[in-house]
C-alpha cells in the first residue's frame, strides 16, 4: 500500500514538470490540507447578500465586461493607419498544417481536467488523439484557407478566483478563462509560425521587448536592467526609474489599432483577415457552482487564457520604447520600466516627469490606461541618501516613490543591496523545507529530489548571479 502511494505521488510530481502549483496540490493531498474549491460564493448585490449561483454568475459576468468597457470609453480612437508591407523582407502568411504536426501539438498539451464550454478537456483530446487528428487537421486548414475562426471556437468560460479582502465584494475576484481546447491547437500552430517569422530579425520587433521571444526571458530582462543601472551609476550619482502599471492592459487592446499595427510586421492581407476573425465576435460566460450565466459579447482586448494573446499584445505595445529615445525602456509583455541617469534627484525627477507626459500621451492614443496608483518611482544610488522633496508627476498627480519594488520576481532596493530579496528567499525556502519534512516519509528519493528542485532550488537559482554576493 505504501509503495503504491509513493508511486502515485511520484507520477503526480513528475507530471507537474516543474509547475509549483501542481506540486502544492499534491502536497495538500499528502498532508490533508486541500482547500475546498467548490465553496459557496456569496456576493453583496445592491446591499443584499446573494448566494443564488445563477444571479452571482451573471453579476460576475456583467462586472468583468463593464470594468473593461469603462476603461475603453475613456479614449477617442486616434490611429487608423495601415503600414506598407516591405516586399524585400519575409511576409507573414499562415501555412496549412499536416496530421503529424497536429498529433505533436496534441501530445504536447498540458494534462488538464479543466473542461471548456463544451465539456471537453485536454485529457480527453489526448486520450482519443488517433481518432481526432484527421478531423482536427481538416478544421484547422479550413480556418487558415478561408481566414475564418469558427464562432464556436471563440467562447470563453470564466471562473472567478478570489484574490484577497472581502469575499462578498465582486472587485476582489479575478477572471480565469478557459477557451475551447480545439482552438488552443489552432493557436499553437499559428503562434509557432508567427514566432518563427518574428525571430528572423527582418521585422521591427524592438530589442527591448523581452516577452514571449526565443532566447529572451525575465532573467535576461532583469540582468540587462541591472547592468545598465550599475553602468550609469559609475558616471552619475543617481538613476531614476518608473515602473509602469497598466490597468487591464490585455483586456483593453483596441482591435482596430492592433490590426493596423500588424501590417508593420509584414502581415499579409490573408494573415490580417484571419486575425480580424480571430479577435471578433467573441463571447464569454461565467460559471459558479456549475451554473453558467448567459453569454456576453467581448468587443475589445486580446483573449485571456489564449496562446496568441500575449504575443499580439507584445506587437501592440512594441513602439513604446521609441517614444523616449534618450531614455532606457524595457518591456516584458505589460511590465514596463523607463529609467535614466542624472546628477541629482531633482534633475532626474524633472526628466522622468517629462518622459511620463510623452508616455501617457502615447498610451492614451493606444487606448491603454496608466494606473497612477500602482505606477511607482525608485531612485537608485550607490549609497543610501536622505529622502528629498523631488517628485515625479503624471497629469499633475504625484507618483509614489518607493525604497523597494518587486520587478519580474526580484525585489530591488534603492542601493541594489538585494537584502530584501534575500530575506524573502529565506522565508520561501524555510516554508517549503518545513513542508518537505512533513511529506518526506511519503516520497521515494527521486520524488524528493524533484520536489527540492521545483520548490527550493528553482527559487534560489532565479537571477542568483545578481544577488548571491549579498551580505545580511
Amino acid at each position: 500500500m505504501r509503495k503504491a502511494k509513493a508511486n502515485f505521488y511520484v507520477s503526480v510530481i513528475e507530471s507537474a514538470n516543474g509547475n509549483g502549483k501542481k506540486v502544492w496540490e499534491t502536497i495538500n493531498k499528502i498532508t490533508g490540507r486541500g482547500t475546498n474549491k467548490d465553496s459557496e460564493v456569496v456576493l453583496q448585490i445592491e446591499s443584499q447578500l446573494v448566494k443564488d449561483p445563477a444571479t452571482v454568475a451573471m453579476e460576475f459576468n456583467n462586472f468583468f465586461k463593464d470594468s473593461v468597457s469603462e476603461i475603453s470609453q475613456l479614449f477617442i480612437l486616434h490611429e487608423n493607419v495601415t503600414y506598407p508591407v516591405n516586399e524585400s523582407s519575409p511576409i507573414f502568411t499562415m501555412a496549412e498544417i499536416n496530421e503529424t504536426e497536429v498529433a505533436s501539438i496534441i501530445k504536447g498539451l498540458k494534462n488538464s481536467k479543466a473542461k471548456d464550454v463544451y465539456g471537453i478537456d485536454a485529457n480527453f483530446i489526448k486520450a482519443h488523439k488517433d481518432i481526432l487528428v484527421c478531423p482536427i487537421t481538416r478544421m484547422i486548414n479550413m480556418s487558415i484557407r478561408h481566414s475564418i475562426v469558427p464562432t464556436a471556437w471563440k467562447v470563453a468560460t470564466i471562473t472567478p478566483i478570489f484574490k484577497s479582502g472581502n469575499k462578498n465584494n465582486v472587485n476582489n475576484y479575478r477572471p480565469i478563462s478557459i477557451l475551447p481546447i480545439i482552438s488552443k491547437i489552432l493557436e499553437k500552430w499559428v503562434a509557432k509560425q508567427l514566432t518563427t517569422h518574428l525571430d528572423k530579425g527582418h521585422t521591427p520587433l524592438h530589442p527591448m521587448q523581452f516577452g514571449f521571444r526565443a532566447k529572451y526571458s525575465t532573467e535576461s530582462a532583469i540582468n540587462l536592467f541591472l547592468e545598465k543601472v550599475k553602468h550609469d551609476l559609475d558616471y552619475c550619482p543617481v538613476v531614476g526609474a518608473v515602473f509602469l502599471d497598466l490597468k487591464r492592459a490585455f483586456d483593453t487592446v483596441d482591435h482596430q489599432i492592433l490590426l493596423s499595427r500588424l501590417t508593420k510586421f509584414n502581415f499579409s492581407e490573408q494573415a490580417v483577415s484571419w486575425m480580424k476573425s480571430y479577435l471578433s465576435t467573441r463571447t464569454h460566460c461565467v460559471t459558479v457552482s456549475g451554473i453558467k450565466s448567459t453569454f456576453l459579447n467581448c468587443e475589445v482586448g486580446v483573449p485571456q487564457g489564449s496562446i496568441l494573446g500575449p504575443i499580439l499584445f507584445s506587437l501592440y505595445i512594441n513602439d513604446l520604447p521609441n517614444i523616449c529615445p534618450h531614455f532606457h525602456t524595457q518591456l516584458y509583455a505589460d511590465d514596463a520600466v523607463i529609467f535614466t541617469n542624472a546628477k541629482s534627484n531633482s534633475e532626474v525627477s524633472e526628466k522622468l516627469t517629462s518622459a511620463m507626459c510623452c508616455i501617457d500621451e502615447w498610451l492614451s492614443k493606444s487606448c491603454l490606461l496608466l494606473n497612477s496608483k500602482k505606477t511607482v518611482c525608485m531612485f537608485f544610488s550607490k549609497r543610501p541618501t536622505a529622502r528629498t522633496s523631488s517628485n515625479v508627476f503624471i497629469k499633475g498627480e504625484e507618483l509614489q516613490i518607493v525604497d523597494k519594488f518587486k520587478y519580474l520576481g526580484v525585489i530591488l532596493d534603492s542601493t541594489l543591496s538585494f537584502k530584501n530579496h534575500v530575506k524573502h528567499m529565506c522565508k520561501i525556502v524555510n516554508f517549503n523545507l518545513r513542508n518537505f519534512r512533513q511529506i518526506r516519509t511519503s516520497l521515494p528519493e527521486n520524488a524528493a529530489k524533484m520536489f527540492l528542485h521545483c520548490m527550493i532550488f528553482s527559487h534560489i537559482e532565479y537571477c542568483i548571479t545578481n544577488w548571491s554576493l549579498t551580505s545580511l
